[in-house]
C-alpha cells in the first residue's frame, strides 16, 4: 500500500547515473573496474547459493578457468576477445557439467566439501604445469586487443566495456531469476523434497543452475585477465572462493542486487584499508563478523525492511 513512495525506476536510474560516474568517484579508474568484475562474478555466484540454495566453496575453479583460458588464447594462440570469451565459457560449462554431475547428489558439508577438492585439484594443476600456466608466477604478457575503433589499454575504455558486458549480465540473470525456471531453483531451495514429489527432476536443475553460475563466473575471470594484463595464481585459490562467498552473504544473498553491492564495497574496502593499515585482513574479518551478527539477511535487504517500515509507519501517522 506504500510501494508508490518509493519508485523502482527511479532507483534504477539513480543506479545507472552512479555506474555511469564510478571511475571518476573511486581513488583510481582501474579499481572501478575490478569492482565491476567481482559483481559479475557474484551475480554468478548469487545464482547457486542464493536461489538454488547450493553453497559451494571452490567457484574459483569456474573463475580461474575463464581466465586462464582467456589469458592462453591471447597470448598464444590470437588476439581475439571474442574467442577468449568463447573458450572461457565453453571451458567453464563443461568443468561445471563434469563437477556438478559428481557433486549435486551430495547435500551439505559433504557437497562443500567435494567443490573445493575440484578447485584445490585446478590450483595444483595450475601450480604444476608451468609450461602452461606459468605456476606460482602466473601467466604474464595476456595484452588488451582492439575492439574495432575503441583501444582498450584506455582505462576509461575498458571499464565502460565492462560495465557494457555487466549490464547485459544483470539483464540476463534477471530474466533467469524471474521465469518460470528460476521459481523452481527457488523451490528447490527452500524444499527440494516437495519440488521432487511434484514432479521436477532436480538434479537435471541443479546442473543447469551450476552451468550458468559457472558460465557468469568465467565472464567475470576472462575480463580480470585482461583487466590485470596477466592470470594470477590466486585466481584459482580458496581465498577467491572465500571472497565471493563473503560478498554475496554482506550484500544479501538471494537478491542479485545484494550480492553486486557486497562485492562492490569488499573490493574497494579492501583496496582502501589495504592502503591504510599493514593488518587489513583482520578489519576485513571484523567487519564481517559484525554484518553476519547484526545484518544476518546482508546489508541491502537489511536496510531495505527498515525503509519500507519507516515509510509504513509514517503513512499509518498520515492516515491517524
Amino acid at each position: 500500500m506504500y510501494m508508490h513512495v518509493v519508485k523502482p525506476k527511479w532507483l534504477v536510474s539513480v543506479a545507472m547515473c552512479l555506474f555511469l560516474a564510478l571511475p571518476f568517484l573511486t581513488p583510481y579508474q582501474a579499481l572501478a573496474t575490478e569492482m565491476i568484475i567481482f559483481a559479475i562474478f557474484a551475480i554468478g555466484y548469487d545464482i547457486i547459493f542464493g536461489y538454488t540454495g547450493l553453497l559451494s566453496f571452490g567457484h574459483a575453479m569456474f573463475f580461474g578457468v575463464g581466465a586462464y583460458g582467456m589469458g592462453l588464447v591471447l597470448t598464444r594462440w590470437t588476439p581475439s576477445l571474442f574467442l577468449g570469451f568463447l573458450v572461457s565459457i565453453v571451458l567453464a560449462l563443461l568443468l561445471a557439467l563434469v563437477v556438478g554431475f559428481l557433486s549435486i547428489r551430495r547435500r551439505g558439508i559433504y557437497f562443500v566439501m567435494v567443490t573445493l577438492a575440484f578447485c584445490q585439484m585446478l590450483y595444483f594443476i595450475a601450480f604444476k604445469w608451468t609450461s602452461l600456466t606459468g605456476g606460482d608466477n602466473g601467466l604474464h604478457g595476456v595484452p588488451r586487443p582492439l575492439i574495432g575503433p575503441f583501444d582498450l589499454n584506455s582505462e576509461t575504455v575498458y571499464y565502460y566495456f565492462v560495465l557494457a558486458i555487466f549490464g547485459l549480465c544483470v539483464l540476463l540473470a534477471f530474466r533467469i531469476v524471474n521465469s518460470p525456471f528460476g521459481k523452481v531453483l527457488q523451490s528447490l531451495r527452500q524444499n527440494e523434497d516437495r519440488a521432487r514429489s511434484i514432479g521436477y527432476n532436480t538434479d537435471n536443475f541443479k546442473i543447469i543452475s551450476f552451468m550458468i553460475s559457472g558460465l557468469f563466473s568465467a565472464l567475470a575471470g576472462g575480463l580480470y585477465a585482461v583487466h590485470l594484463n596477466f592470470v594470477p595464481l590466486d585466481s584459482l585459490s580458496i581465498s577467491t572462493s572465500g571472497d565471493i562467498v563473503i560478498m554475496t552473504l554482506v550484500g544479501g544473498a538471494g537478491t542479485l542486487y545484494g550480492p553486486i553491492f557486497g562485492a562492490m564495497l569488499i573490493v574497494y574496502m579492501r583496496n582502501l584499508l589495504s592502503a591504510w593499515f599493514e593488518n587489513w585482513n583482520l578489519l576485513m574479518g571484523l567487519l564481517f563478523i559484525c554484518c553476519v551478527l547484526t545484518l544476518r539477511k546482508g546489508i541491502l535487504p537489511a536496510l531495505k525492511e527498515r525503509l519500507w517500515e519507516k515509510i509504513y509507519q509514517v503513512d499509518a501517522g498520515r492516515a491517524n
